[in-house]
C-alpha cells in the first residue's frame, strides 16, 4: 500500500511539471523582431578610401540617422580581428583577396561585399626615372604581403619584365612561381609603407595605391599601373563587414549611398586616380 501511494505521488508530481513546464513555454513572449541598428563604428585611417568614405559617404548616412563612431587600429591584422568580434562594424581598407586570406589563417568569418573605387597599385621611380633604364639585376622594392605580393608580380609581367609559371594561381604567386628573368632582377620584399623611405636605394619601387597615397607621392608620376581592365575585382577596395552582418538593413544603407549619384558626382570632383567600380563607370 505504502508503494501504491509513493508511486501515485510520484506520478502526480511528474504531471504537474509537465503542466507547468507546458504553461511556461505557452507563456513566452513572441521573439522580436531585429532593431535598425543606427550607431556604427568603422575603422579610420589615413588611406585614400578611409578619406573618401570620410567626406563623401558619410555625410550621406548621417542625413539618414546614422551615428558613426570612428576607430583608430593601424595594424591590418588586428583590424580584421577587431571587425570579426563585433569591435567595429565595418571598414573600407582591403581587398577581397586580402580578407579571404585573413579568414584562412586567422579563422576569422568576413566578407567583401562591394567593391569601392581604388587607386592603383603602380611602379614609381627609384635611383631610375624611365622603365628604359631597367638594367640586368636592378632591385626592385616590392609589398611582402601575401595578396599585395602577388599583385606586384602580375604588375611585372604585365611590363614584360617577369613571367610567372601560368599553372598557378595568379592571385597567389610568389617569387618561387616566376619561370623567366631575363634582366636577372632582384626583388626586395618588405612591408608596403616602408619602401618609399627606401626608393634612392633601389631602381624602382611597387607601391599600394594607399601607400602612395600616405607618401602624398603624385599620381601623374606613375610610371606603369594597373588599368580598369588589368584589375581583378578580388583586388578592388572593398566595404568589408563580419559575415553575419552582410544582410542588415545598416550595410545595405552604405551600399545604397555608394552607389547614389551624389557619391558618383561627388567623386568625379575628387580625383582624376581612381579606379571606378563597375557601377559607376
Amino acid at each position: 500500500m505504502n508503494i501504491t501511494k509513493k508511486a501515485i505521488t510520484v506520478l502526480l508530481s511528474i504531471t504537474m511539471l509537465a503542466t507547468i513546464g507546458c504553461g511556461s513555454e505557452e507563456k513566452k513572449p513572441a521573439a522580436s523582431a531585429p532593431v535598425q541598428k543606427q550607431e556604427l563604428k568603422y575603422r579610420v585611417m589615413p588611406t585614400a578610401t578611409s578619406d573618401l568614405f570620410e567626406a563623401g559617404v558619410k555625410p550621406l548616412l548621417e542625413k539618414k540617422g546614422y551615428k558613426l563612431t570612428p576607430v583608430k587600429i593601424k595594424d591590418s591584422i588586428q583590424r580584421e580581428i577587431a571587425l570579426d568580434e563585433g569591435n567595429i562594424d565595418f571598414h573600407v581598407d582591403a581587398h577581397d583577396a586580402w580578407i579571404k586570406a585573413v579568414n584562412k589563417s586567422k579563422g576569422t568569418h568576413l566578407v567583401a561585399v562591394l567593391p569601392l573605387p581604388t587607386v592603383p597599385t603602380g611602379i614609381y621611380a627609384g635611383k631610375k626615372t624611365d622603365l628604359k633604364q631597367i638594367a640586368d639585376g636592378d632591385v626592385i622594392a616590392i609589398p611582402n604581403d601575401a595578396s599585395n605580393l602577388a599583385r606586384s608580380y602580375q604588375l611585372l609581367e604585365r611590363l614584360g619584365w617577369i613571367k610567372l609559371d601560368e599553372k598557378k594561381d595568379k592571385d597567389h604567386v610568389t617569387g618561387k612561381d616566376i619561370v623567366s628573368n631575363p634582366k636577372n632582377l632582384k626583388f626586395q620584399e618588405m612591408k608596403g609603407p616602408s619602401i618609399n623611405a627606401i626608393k634612392t636605394d633601389v631602381a624602382f619601387i611597387i607601391l599600394r595605391g594607399s601607400d602612395a597615397y600616405n607618401a602624398k607621392l603624385d599620381f601623374n608620376t606613375v610610371l606603369f599601373a594597373e588599368s580598369s581592365d588589368s584589375m581583378k575585382d578580388s583586388m578592388r577596395i572593398a566595404l568589408c563587414v563580419a559575415e553575419k552582418n552582410k544582410d542588415t538593413s545598416w550595410v545595405k544603407d552604405i551600399i545604397a549611398a555608394y552607389k547614389s549619384p551624389e557619391f558618383k558626382e561627388f567623386t568625379k570632383k575628387n580625383g582624376t586616380f581612381w579606379i571606378l567600380p563597375k557601377y559607376m563607370q
